[in-house]
């Protein structure tokens, strides 16, 4: 089938040619989120390293780097909340860019429950105030405007622009939201001032993000496995999501024996390292999604499994893997010195994990080929029906009806919408793809590392990644269809590169190196 989207490398910046001491490059912390942001608005590229962040400015056209231009220490609130890394509570779990207004902020999230806030108009104008090039940059006028301990390592961040709302979720199993007050003539009377509360989850929560224009609902995705959607307005949740595959599932059901993250798992291999935790959410923009007919959609090889799902994993066999690194396809880069970023109390997810990776260590063996297992899809969308005064407030605001993606450890599903038809248990349609960035045979050996951690969203584009440590992305493609008799659009997804490819076969993959790893996947517009 036809590429949607062309992928042009630019040029490679090798961290050998610039560290050839290994010893002198700037520290990327293992088992993080997102490290990575690119400014919108100016040419800005920021990577947090351990505890701090350094600023580069990009060179047009191969996006090459130089020194950081300015390295930035956050400071502390000196509180130091429960972390998962002993060695180091201040090192930086996740950092995002974003707009909140019309101010274009940087935001980061720290292992002892900091969250810090900056404006990036005040790191822009740190870099303009230099005199020549070679003048450092000084970090004295970069103030920040958020400064808050959330009470635990902090890990998930969103940002509402036109609601001027901060999402910020925790290991405490809470999402702290801070609403800023609003300005404008029609605006919600209860936004006059600032408002912070908190909503309180299950699970730890490593990825949030909003699901509507108005800023009124918001997604959370934890590690147990569950995506709730929550309804800030009233301050409750108003489904809870469960999506996967599973070797205990029946009948579309969750296994129920299984408790996450705790001494009971399910059969399914390294059940005991989150096989099915939910890493991250996408609200997807349509409007710039490509439309395809269902003659087209044909090419996918798309698998009905139980009238729910519509499985398009057999369409990545149009990639293979470069013989050089064939043999490391089950396999990424061990990290034993630190663990998992869920703390748990009793067993601790962190020994659970570490135990995972020590084990792999210490097999000589080549990983175990085998067909794909014989998991079962499950699938609820279960409503909050327990107060029918929320019911009833809840009808009477707009809900979120755009899809949106859960992105776990080992699949992508899209949900047309987050909650289900009056008088129906199930979604429709939920498409699916197991293994996006494996396109080579199923393996048993993928080791916790190998996680959908990293995504982003172009929206002008209809496009959305999704990236692992292991060092490989996904560059998928948004469509719609629509099915006979029904006139709404169905909508649906393609993949169409894994990054990196060869330079002369864009279908070859190579990468994931037992040496190096992913730091984060960042977008923005190339410099004019």
């Amino acid at each position: 089938m036809e590429k949607h989207v062309v992928c042009i490398p630019t040029g490679v910046h090798g961290g050998k040619e610039r560290f050839p001491n290994h010893a002198l490059a700037p520290q990327i912390r293992e088992w993080r989120c997102d490290l990575t942001a690119l400014s919108q608005r100016y040419n800005i590229y920021l990577v947090a390293s351990n505890d701090v962040i350094h600023v580069y400015q990009p060179s047009f056209p191969d996006q090459s780097l130089s020194e950081p231009e300015l390295v930035i220490h956050p400071p502390s609130t000196g509180q130091t909340g429960p972390g998962i890394f002993a060695d180091n509570h201040r090192s930086i779990n996740r950092i995002l860019v974003d707009y909140l207004g019309n101010e274009e902020i940087l935001l980061l999230a720290r292992d002892d429950g900091d969250v810090v806030g900056y404006r990036t108009e005040e790191i822009h104008r740190a870099l303009e105030r230099r005199t020549t090039k070679d003048e450092p940059a000084s970090e004295d006028d970069i103030h920040c405007f958020l400064l808050r301990n959330v009470g635990a390592s902090a890990w998930g961040l969103a940002v509402h622009r036109e609601a001027r709302i901060i999402a910020i979720s925790a290991n405490t199993h809470c999402i702290t939201v801070i609403a800023y007050a609003l300005a404008l003539r029609d605006a919600d009377p209860t936004r006059e001032t600032e408002n912070v509360f908190t909503l309180q989850a299950r699970g730890n929560i490593p990825s949030i993000t909003f699901n509507d224009e108005s800023g009124n609902f918001l997604l959370s995705c934890s590690i147990d496995g569950e995506t709730i959607l929550w309804n800030l307005r009233d301050r409750t949740w108003v489904s809870l999501i469960k999506v996967g595959f599973c070797l205990w599932a029946n009948k579309l059901e969750p296994p129920k024996e299984w408790v996450f993250g705790r001494g009971n798992s399910c059969g399914c291999p390294d059940a005991q390292v989150y096989i099915h935790g939910n890493w991250g959410a996408i609200a997807l923009d349509t409007r710039c999604a490509y439309e395809l007919t269902l003659e087209e959609e044909t090419a996918l090889e798309p698998k009905s499994l139980e009238s729910v799902f519509l499985d398009v994993t057999a369409h990545k066999t149009q990639f293979t893997i470069h013989e050089s690194c064939e043999h490391l396809s089950g396999l990424s880069c061990y990290f034993s010195d630190e663990s998992e970023s869920e703390s748990e109390t009793e067993e601790s997810d962190m020994d659970i994990q570490l135990a995972a990776v020590q084990e792999a260590l210490s097999s000589d063996a080549a990983p175990r080929r085998v067909r794909q297992p014989l998991s079962e899809p499950y699938c609820s969308i279960k409503p909050n029906s327990e107060s029918a005064e929320t019911a009833k407030e809840i009808q009477m605001t707009k809900q979120p009806s755009n899809p949106f993606l859960i992105i776990t450890k080992e699949e992508i599903f899209l949900f047309q919408s987050p909650q289900v038809k009056q008088g129906q248990s199930r979604p429709e349609c939920v498409v699916t793809m197991r293994r996006p960035l494996h396109p080579g045979e199923w393996s048993l050996d993928l080791v916790p590392e190998d996680r959908h951690c990293y995504f982003a969203q172009i929206p002008e584009l209809g496009v959305f990644l999704v990236g692992s440590p292991i060092g490989r992305v996904g560059v998928f493609t948004l469509y719609w269809t629509k099915d006979e008799g029904n006139p709404q659009p169905r909508y649906g997804f393609k993949l169409e590169y894994l990054l990196p490819f060869r330079e002369k076969n864009e279908n070859m993959v190579v990468g994931m190196y037992l040496e190096s790893r992913l730091a984060g996947v960042a977008v923005a517009p190339v410099q004019e």
